[in-house]
């Protein structure tokens, strides 16, 4: 049974409130490409006490971040190394500050794709009360301006079927941006060229009885360096009989992906076919 003693004390002294608080912060919400993200940890003592936590090593926070799907794809400590056991004592109502950066890659150093991704701070100090890790999150978004420039040309706006030389194709890829890309294939087929009639049906193309290597393949785009494929139309359609007169819009189409990109990009002319001036 209850004793009045017992009930005043549990009235008069209930359960310490918890006396470190942590935060997790970033110095923005939204990051584009080549940026990095400076993230604070404040962990506060909030008690009239000073308190003092103790560490199984010398790390005494890490930070983390994942994407969309809850995966890390980077971990602040990843391939570092730590000191023995430590302690730390914080004075009453002091802040302790920490802050690192995250160049947006993963621990394999690979850029990561856009999206939103939350970052948690997590403080691993053990105290009186109080037993394994405190945490904080943010979400951050990373976006990337289109970095790669893709132009196309034909060598010129018109050509005679009586002539022997076929039209010729470039496409040009560049990279405008001040840091390296990635880029995927899917296969050994990095581009292709089209040709479209006036009613828009595609009559040659020339990846058409082509056979490529069915391993992916990456390359890696250095800052202002440009990928040139080159080409040629033959005035021909995909079954080798010569195309009549008319206008036709010539196309390449570079297939790439990069950072998470999976639409083609490339360019067009319009371009006449012709027997007889």
């Amino acid at each position: 049974m209850w004793t009045l003693a017992l009930l005043v004390s549990l009235v008069a002294f209930p359960a310490a409130a918890d006396p470190l608080t942590v935060t997790v912060f970033t110095d923005k919400a939204t990051y584009e490409r080549g940026e990095q993200a400076l993230i604070t940890m404040q962990v506060k003592n909030t008690s009239l006490l000073p308190v003092t936590t103790s560490y199984s090593t010398s790390q005494k926070y890490d930070f983390t971040a994942r994407d969309a799907n809850g995966t890390a794809v980077w971990t602040w400590s990843h391939g570092k190394t730590f000191g023995s056991s430590t302690s730390k004592t914080f004075a009453a109502g002091e802040t302790l500050v920490i802050q690192e950066t995250w160049t947006f890659t993963d621990n394999a150093g690979a850029g990561v794709f856009d999206g939103t991704f939350s970052i948690t701070g997590t403080f691993l100090g053990n105290y009186l009360g109080r037993s394994g890790a405190k945490t904080g999150t943010q979400d951050v978004s990373l976006f990337t301006p289109d970095p790669l420039e893709v132009t196309f040309a034909t060598d010129k706006s018109s050509y005679s079927k009586l002539s022997s030389s076929p039209a010729a194709l470039t496409l040009t890829v560049t990279n405008t941006a001040s840091y390296p890309v990635t880029l995927d294939f899917q296969n050994g087929q990095s581009f292709d060229f089209s040709a479209k009639n006036s009613s828009g049906t595609t009559v040659w193309t020339w990846s058409n009885g082509k056979t490529f290597d069915p391993a992916p393949v990456q390359a890696v785009l250095a800052p202002g360096e440009s990928l040139q494929f080159t080409g040629s139309w033959t005035l021909k359609n995909n079954s080798g009989s010569s195309v009549p007169d008319g206008y036709y819009t010539v196309d390449g189409t570079f297939l790439g992906q990069y950072f998470g990109a999976v639409h083609p990009k490339g360019g067009e002319s319009t371009v006449r076919v012709y027997t007889l001036l």
